[in-house]
């Protein structure tokens, strides 16, 4: 695999779980706002069907963001992070994504049981 194509799938590998992260908060957030808004009693809003489909979207994509940072470690196995650039840096990057999907997915999976497990809408 060419260095261009290892530093494509490096920084999927370092945003895409990020991004995944912040999409699946954003849409969480705004289904529980639709949920407890009067419009949203018409709609007909499930908020634990909703958080299921976007905990197990943005779950895919962090596994997705995983393999690709997974696969760009196990292809510069011969180059230090320490090396110059660039391809020290796209091992290091890479590295580092590995540690960091692993969070996002942990941060996903909380933040999807805390949405499931507690009353959404609370008047009061």
């Amino acid at each position: 695999m060419t260095l261009r194509r290892l530093e494509i799938l490096q920084w999927m590998g370092l945003l895409l779980g990020a991004l995944a992260f912040t999409g699946a908060h954003v849409v969480g957030y705004g289904i529980t706002e639709a949920q407890c808004n009067a419009a949203g009693l018409r709609w007909g809003i499930s908020n634990d069907t909703w958080e299921v489909i976007a905990l197990g979207v943005s779950a895919g994509f962090v596994l997705l963001s995983e393999l690709a940072a997974a696969l760009v470690v196990a292809r510069t196995r011969e180059v230090s992070y320490e090396d110059p650039p660039p391809p020290g840096r796209v091992r290091f990057l890479a590295i580092a994504a590995v540690a960091a999907n692993l969070i996002f997915l942990t941060i996903i999976v909380l933040d999807a049981l805390g949405a499931l497990l507690n009353v959404a809408c609370r008047q009061g």
